[in-house]
């Protein structure tokens, strides 16, 4: 009875001891296996984020603005909607993005995109000494977007900082006639007075973006 039972202790502690050598073993095989991974590039990504600007040079102006990307493998695609401001006037931008994107294994992302979308214009020309309320107008425009960023950290979730080159053009430039009241400075009296203005413009810009990155499994 004795014998049968020391058999039995003795087997236990041989499997426990087999146990306890493997775990370290596996243990350092899996960290090889993550160490190895920690270089390869996530075959595909989602970016949140927003950025900020200046915009030039038909019309001088800053924007605002957030956007969303998606890249699979060398393909990227998102949206995006931003406010501008050019002096008085005022603009709001709706649009979409598709492209190409390269991420290396420490960090970088660049990429080049074409975008189009809707631009919603506020009072432009609207005259600062004047009565003249300027014109408001909608016109699709498309453009390009090249970026550069660096990716921080390891994990599944990151950091995203960089700049982006961008060029809209507004694919129509409608012209529009004002009828409005001004007033004579000199003798105060009021009268009628005209203006036209075209809506639609060039821009080019140079953004600071900054992000939320988060890899797929």
């Amino acid at each position: 009875m004795k014998s049968r039972i020391s058999k039995k202790c003795f087997g236990v502690s041989v499997a426990i001891l087999i146990c306890l050598c493997a775990a370290p073993a596996a243990a350092q095989d899996s960290m090889g296996e993550d160490a190895a991974k920690a270089g390869d590039v996530p075959p595909s990504d989602l970016q949140l984020g927003g950025y900020a600007g200046l915009f030039a040079p038909d019309k001088e102006g800053t924007v605002l603005g957030l956007h969303a990307r998606y890249r699979l493998g060398w393909f990227e695609f998102g949206g995006f909607g931003e406010l501008g401001s050019e002096f008085i006037s005022k603009y709001a931008g709706l649009g979409a993005t598709a492209g190409l994107a390269w991420r290396t294994p420490f960090g970088l992302r660049l990429a080049a995109s074409g975008a189009f979308g809707l631009h919603a214009y506020r009072k432009v020309g609207a005259g600062l000494l004047t009565s003249d309320p300027g014109a408001d107008g909608t016109t699709p425009f498309a453009g390009a977007r090249v970026s550069a960023g660096y990716i921080f950290g390891r994990g599944r979730n990151h950091f995203e900082l960089g700049m982006t080159g961008l060029y809209d053009g507004d694919l129509t430039r409608p012209t529009v006639t004002t009828h409005y009241m001004d007033e004579n400075w000199f003798n105060g009296n009021t009268y009628e007075a005209t203006s036209t203005h075209t809506i639609g413009t060039d821009r080019f810009g140079a953004l600071v973006t900054v992000g939320w990155t988060r890899d797929s499994l």
